[in-house]
């Protein structure tokens, strides 16, 4: 899978973004426009408060955050949460709570989920782009 147009972003694929990993490089700059959930935004913060270098960290979250799309949690994407998760706990493959609601705001803008976790593939109807698993990676 390609990823053009819309892409939403993990925050390990930011993370892999910011430390040159080319196939994450590449795969952001085809995309016409990333955009970023709001777990995605939490996660990265937290990561930032926890690390040695705060304001360096907190500085690049956000100059990456002016060139894509703020997800913010809304009441569709609470309705995806409820029934990603109740699907994930029927078929006995929960995952984590963020990532649950990263998978929903995907759902609810119908974008695929650049990241590396395989979890992602558990859940109906999210398209993910595994750059791990990529057959064209270099």
């Amino acid at each position: 899978m390609k990823a053009n147009g819309k892409t939403a972003i993990d925050t390990n694929a930011i993370i892999a973004y910011r430390a040159g990993v080319f196939e994450v490089c590449k795969l952001i700059k085809e995309a016409e426009l990333i955009l970023v959930p709001a777990p995605v935004l939490g996660e990265l913060l937290y990561g930032a408060l926890n690390s040695q270098r705060i304001r360096e960290n907190q500085e690049a979250i956000y100059k990456f955050l002016r060139y894509a799309l703020f997800i913010p949690s809304d009441e569709k994407i609470a309705a995806r949460y409820a029934s990603v998760r109740h699907k994930l706990r029927k078929i006995g493959r929960p995952i984590p709570e963020n990532d649950i609601w990263i998978a929903a705001a995907c759902l609810e803008f119908d974008v695929p989920l650049l990241t590396r976790d395989a979890h992602f593939e558990n859940i109906e109807g999210l398209r993910v782009i595994n750059w791990m698993k990529r057959q064209d990676a270099i």
